[in-house]
């Protein structure tokens, strides 16, 4: 075919073959560009299986648009022959690499990432690629990994998408699944299926991560981990041997790499990794350690060679050189503080005057208009739309309305304020005044890109939420940046001045994270930016894109940041005793406009005698939205809660403290120990709380009220991060196992001993245990409930085995009450910290675990207000007590105003 032109492709050479395609190098004629053209062979050319395979490879593929996945332009046919048009790729297949040897475990590593990201992007997709081997991914000559033929992929569609918990469904074509490689064979290359695949049973993600886990085998050893010489012996040894371990052939390889490969390899697909996204972070993890292994020993030989010994020098000889050494670095420091100082206080100019609170500052193109957000209750949440003329015009409020508002911003031509409202969709208002109107669905913290672009975020599935752009009529649309995690919430984002790098606000299952740089084009995933740990809540950038702007809590609350792009070390702008958050930049970049102030929070009671104030001072409350029960002792004397302490990590983390309830005295009960879920044993002499290790991994304590033994870490796992404890019957403990960013339910004595993980299926964060212990709450992120924006569905299940029972869809922080009377569950507003909403508690009968709950579960407050004997408290995060009727409750006081704030 050399020679000859197959539609607008002149065909230039041939570049490879092999059993199902010959690949040849054309000149695409129509855009002047090189490709690939892959034909099937003349043998298969009427060969319908063959011509279904081909199909689905490029029907897969082209769906995916990632640096390491090829890239398929076209599916076409000339003169009877189907052909696919592709990236042209220069280099070698990794089967051609390895026939040099073992990779160096920083190639492995490298390598190893990209296909990981790949494979995180096509899971992502809901394609299962199925036929994952050294032969099917191509090294370019720059050294990049792209995996190669999708010819045996399955597409699972997005109703019913189970690719980190359940089996795939097959997808509906006229050629069945098992013939697309020889009928009555299993799908795949024998040497790399993973065991459910040699059995020929339902697959999902997890088992190209075996195949994935076979490959860099392979790479580790250059031999494969699986070999024998018939497919027999090779099924056997997939389905019951291990694998000879890789350093025995490689002794140069880290046991952490070795660690991964393994789990990559568990026969039992419920042990290996669950994710590629999990699977990626290990691999990066020992890329960074692997690299700070080699830097220490390469910077101890350097001093080695360059400092040789010497005399010892006098006592008056050495404080001279220490007398110098202190003045250099004092004048590096008072260099160093000049530069990055914050500006004095008395330069702020306050903007806003109001009594309660101000936040979500946002500037028009112009500089001469100012959008923010006023409310008694704001905090990050509830308010209403306001604009004022600057520098002293009158604020007027824009809107009037119950919806809980966030992340107001003008139009590029400043007529309109696009603002997010519950429950996570765009609305816009004029800011000539005019009715609100509904604007974007399943669109928050939307911005503009240009005067036709938008960018925004956009719900994929539950909560999982995603960085997108579009045109304002949603043509066009482009996945900027997916979060890994099925909990991953990319919440706000704003646009570099050059339109190439945006900054994301992103959450994982638990907290803030550090704010996210990465590239408009999505051509990487990016990395974080700002102080190493922050919670970044909000964003900007300088007028000439030399500067990244971030509002920041490092544990002493959320203060302004910067940082120089794209590399530079992270300075901290504004300090002292308020918190400042919310960035809108000037448009000549000498100032920014921030909502600085305080924000208080105070435990309360509703009793017989009506709201009262228990906690006197500081920041208290219940800790992490989420309590798993009742916070009252059980003769209802006392009330545990947390008081937050400047060092807390998390605004929400703090001591514990117990408070008498007759008298009124106060007590803190274990100083110095910093938790965010804690819960206390139904006899109450004991409590299990979550607090952060050094490497800010969450681990169990278990401590004694009554000061009989030492607190002591119950952890039983290094690898696994453990949140939400809960007190079952017969000594045991209920938690939540935080795998990554993903929740799994577990349980265990309080010893530590005996660690299980109950009801393999469920995967979401554990709110509550039955006092029987028979049954939990969570919130499931592996069961989509609900349009995009509804929230996910709250399950009960029965720990002994048996299906799960819908509690409420949208609904959050479910727990029985201590004597198995009553089930709570609250509807609460979008902030993660408010208080807002509403709890309703249902009657339990006699014998019964569960209420009386409609068939398809609860799917609002309004459907939740009429069910029989429903009890309605009117605040969304309580601590239920002897009764519905008595309860206690966090209120939180916010007072912030605008201010100016100069550049330093």
């Amino acid at each position: 075919m050399v020679g000859t032109t197959v539609s607008h492709y002149r065909i230039l050479e041939r570049v490879g073959g092999g059993g199902m395609g010959v690949v040849y190098k054309a000149e695409d004629q129509k855009l002047g560009r090189l490709v690939a053209l892959k034909f099937l062979p003349e043998e298969f050319s009427k060969d319908r299986q063959a011509m279904e395979r081909m199909r689905r490879e490029a029907r897969s593929a082209s769906t995916l648009n990632h640096p390491h996945i090829c890239t398929i332009y076209e599916f076409d046919e000339h003169e009877g022959h189907p052909f696919i048009a592709m990236e042209l790729l220069e280099g070698q297949t990794l089967r051609q690499l390895l026939a040099g040897g073992a990779l160096p475990t920083e190639r492995l590593l490298e390598l190893g990432i990209q296909i990981a990201d790949a494979l995180d992007a096509a899971h992502a997709k809901g394609i299962l690629h199925r036929d994952i081997k050294p032969a099917n991914i191509f090294v370019t000559d720059r050294g990049h990994a792209k995996v190669l033929d999708f010819g045996l992929a399955k597409h699972v569609p997005r109703g019913e998408r189970a690719l980190a918990d359940g089996a795939a469904s097959a997808l509906a074509t006229d050629i069945a699944e098992e013939h697309l490689t020889s009928p009555g064979s299993a799908v795949g290359t024998v040497a790399y299926m993973a065991p459910e695949q040699a059995r020929g049973e339902d697959l999902d993600a997890r088992a190209d991560l075996f195949s994935f886990g076979a490959v860099l085998y392979e790479m580790a050893t250059s031999r494969q981990a699986f070999s024998g010489n018939t497919v027999a012996v090779i099924h056997d040894a997939i389905l019951n041997r291990d694998p000879v371990p890789p350093a025995r052939w490689n002794p140069a390889l880290p046991q952490d790499v070795e660690r991964l490969i393994a789990k990559a390899l568990e026969k039992d697909r419920e042990m290996r990794y669950q994710t590629a996204a999990e699977l990626r972070a290990d691999l990066k993890r020992a890329k960074r350690d692997s690299e700070s292994a080699a830097r220490a020993i390469v910077g101890g030989a350097a001093v080695r060679r360059e400092i040789p010994p010497r005399p010892r020098p006098s006592r008056a000889a050495a404080a001279a050189v220490a007398a110098i050494a202190l003045l250099v670095l004092g004048g590096l420091w008072l260099l160093r503080s000049r530069r990055a100082s914050a500006p004095p206080r008395s330069e702020w100019t306050q903007l806003t005057h109001f009594t309660d609170s101000v936040t979500s500052p946002a500037l028009s193109p112009d500089g001469r208009m100012l959008a923010f957000l006023h409310g008694p209750d704001t905090f990050i949440g509830p308010g209403q739309v306001y604009v004022k003329i600057l520098p002293g015009g009158e604020p007027v409020k824009l809107t009037d309305d119950a919806l809980e508002k966030m992340s107001p911003v003008f139009s590029p031509d400043g007529s309109r304020i696009a603002y997010t409202a519950t429950p996570w969709d765009s609305w816009v208002v004029p800011v000539l005044g005019g009715k609100p109107r509904f604007w974007q669905p399943n669109a928050s913290g939307l911005t503009w890109v240009d005067g036709e672009h938008i960018l925004f975020s956009e719900i994929k599935t539950g909560v999982h939420m995603a960085l997108v752009t579009a045109t304002e009529s949603r043509a066009e649309a482009r996945d900027i940046y997916v979060p890994p995690p099925p909990s991953g919430m990319a919440h706000r984002s704003y646009l570099s001045p050059d339109r190439k790098w945006v900054l994301a606000v992103e959450m994982d299952a638990s907290s803030w994270l550090p704010c996210h740089l990465l590239p408009f084009d999505a051509s990487s995933t990016g990395k974080p930016v700002g102080p190493p740990g922050g919670r970044c809540t909000s964003g900007a950038w300088s007028p000439d894109g030399r500067w990244m702007y971030l509002s920041v809590d490092t544990g002493g609350g959320f203060h302004i940041w910067r940082q120089r792009f794209p590399d530079g070390a992270p300075e901290q702008v504004t300090s002292g005793a308020t918190q400042e958050e919310g960035i809108a930049m000037a448009p000549d970049g000498r100032s920014f406009v921030t909502s600085v102030g305080s924000v208080e929070s105070s435990v309360w009671i509703l009793d017989e005698r009506g709201e009262h104030q228990v906690s006197t001072e500081g920041y208290a409350s219940f800790g992490s939205v989420g309590s798993p029960r009742s916070y009252f002792s059980a003769d209802g004397k006392k009330l545990y809660y947390l008081m937050r302490r400047e060092s807390a990590r998390d605004f929400d983390d703090g001591e514990l403290w117990a408070a008498e309830l007759d008298s009124g005295r106060t007590e803190r009960l274990l100083p110095g120990f910093t938790m965010a879920h804690f819960d206390i044993s139904a006899d109450g002499k004991r409590v299990a709380f979550s607090a952060r290790d050094r490497g800010g991994k969450p681990r169990l304590w278990l401590a004694s009220l009554e000061r009989r033994f030492p607190p002591r870490r119950i952890s039983s796992s290094d690898d696994l991060g453990e949140r939400r404890p809960v007190f079952g019957p017969a000594g045991d403990l209920f938690f939540a196992g935080l795998d990554g960013q993903t929740n799994r339910p577990y349980r265990m004595k309080e010893d530590g001993s005996g660690r299980q993980r109950i009801v393999p299926d469920a995967v979401g964060p554990l709110f509550s245990v039955s006092p029987d212990g028979e049954w939990i709450a969570l919130r499931s992120w592996s069961v989509t409930g609900g349009e995009p924006g509804g929230g996910l569905p709250v399950l009960a299940y029965p720990i002994r085995g048996g299906p799960p029972v819908k509690i409420c869809e949208g609904c959050r922080l479910v727990k029985w009450s201590a004597d198995g009377k009553s089930l709570y569950f609250s509807y609460i507003g979008m902030g993660i910290w408010t208080t807002t909403g509403k709890t309703f508690a249902l009657p339990i009968r006699p014998g019964r675990a569960l209420p009386d709950l409609p068939a398809s579960g609860v799917r609002s407050k309004a459907e939740a207000a009429t069910l029989p004997g429903v009890h309605v408290i009117e605040h969304g995060n309580i601590s239920p007590g002897r009764d519905p009727s008595v309860y206690a409750f966090t209120r939180i006081s916010a007072h912030r105003n605008l201010y100016r704030v100069p550049v330093p």
